[in-house]
C-alpha cells in the first residue's frame, strides 16, 4: 500500500469480527488504483493478515461517510452478519447535518428506491412508483440551528444511498451532498458530505457476545445535545 496509511482506529475485535472507525474520503474496499489506501487494505496491513485471509465488510459506507464499519474475518461470520442485516437484528444509527429543518421532531420516511439517473461517473437513486426496493428510515431531530439541523437517522433497510435520498426528497439535503441537492461548490468547501455512522448494535452471533458501539463524529457536525 503506497503512501502513509490513514488513521483507522479498531474499536472492537473478536476472533471473527472487527469494527473500525472509517475516516471520510477513504474507500471501504480496494479500488482499481493499487496505490490508493482503503479500509480493507489498511486493516490487512495493520494486522499482518495474509492476502488469502478473508477480510470482508458485510455492509459498506460511501466514500464520504465516516464512522462505524463491520469487517468479517471468516466466512461463517460473514454469512451470519448478512443474515442479521437481512433480519434487521443489527441496528445502525447515523448522524446527518442537513439543510433546513424537518417540521416534525421525529417520524418515518418510506418509499421504493431505484436508479433514476446514470452517468459515466455516478448513479443517482430516487423514489419510484414501481420496480424499486422498499426503503424505510426512522428519523429524529437532535438540534435545530437556524438554516441547518442535526438529524439522527435509523435505517430499517439497507438500500443504496437510502439516507441521502430520503433526506433530499424530504427537502433536507445533507450538507455537501451535491448529488442529492446540496448547493454547487459546497462539497469542496465542506471537504465531504456530512453523514456519519454513529452507533451500532450487533447481537450475539456464533457464540460470540454482542456489541454496542459508538463513534463520535468530527467537529464539523457540531456539539451533540445531552441525552
Amino acid at each position: 500500500m503506497a503512501g502513509p496509511p490513514p488513521s483507522i482506529p479498531i474499536l472492537y475485535r473478536s476472533p471473527s469480527l472487527l469494527v473500525v472507525a472509517k475516516p471520510p474520503g477513504v474507500p471501504t474496499e480496494p479500488t482499481r488504483d493499487p496505490a490508493r489506501p482503503s479500509v480493507v487494505s489498511w486493516v490487512r496491513a495493520a494486522l499482518a493478515l495474509p492476502d488469502d485471509a478473508l477480510l470482508q465488510p458485510p455492509h459498506r459506507l460511501d466514500l464520504d461517510t465516516s464512522g462505524l464499519l463491520l469487517l468479517a474475518l471468516d466466512a461463517p461470520m460473514l454469512t451470519a452478519l448478512g443474515e442479521a442485516f437481512a433480519s434487521r437484528t443489527i441496528a445502525k444509527t447515523y448522524l446527518a447535518l442537513v439543510h433546513g429543518s424537518p417540521a416534525e421532531d421525529e417520524g418515518t420516511w418510506s418509499s421504493f428506491l431505484a436508479p433514476v439517473e446514470r452517468s459515466a461517473r455516478a448513479v443517482r437513486w430516487g423514489s419510484v412508483r414501481a420496480g424499486g426496493k422498499k426503503a424505510i428510515t426512522d428519523y429524529r431531530v437532535l438540534r435545530r440551528d437556524g438554516a441547518r439541523a442535526l438529524v439522527e437517522c435509523r435505517p430499517r433497510t439497507g438500500r443504496t444511498h437510502q439516507l441521502r435520498v430520503h433526506l433530499s426528497e424530504a427537502g433536507h439535503a445533507i450538507v455537501g451532498d451535491e448529488r442529492y441537492g446540496a448547493p454547487r461548490g459546497e462539497h469542496a468547501r465542506a471537504g465531504r458530505f456530512l453523514l456519519h455512522a454513529w452507533r451500532l448494535v450487533v447481537p450475539p452471533l456464533l457464540g460470540e457476545p454482542g456489541a454496542e458501539l459508538e463513534c463520535a463524529p468530527e467537529p464539523a457536525f457540531g456539539l451533540l445535545p445531552h441525552e
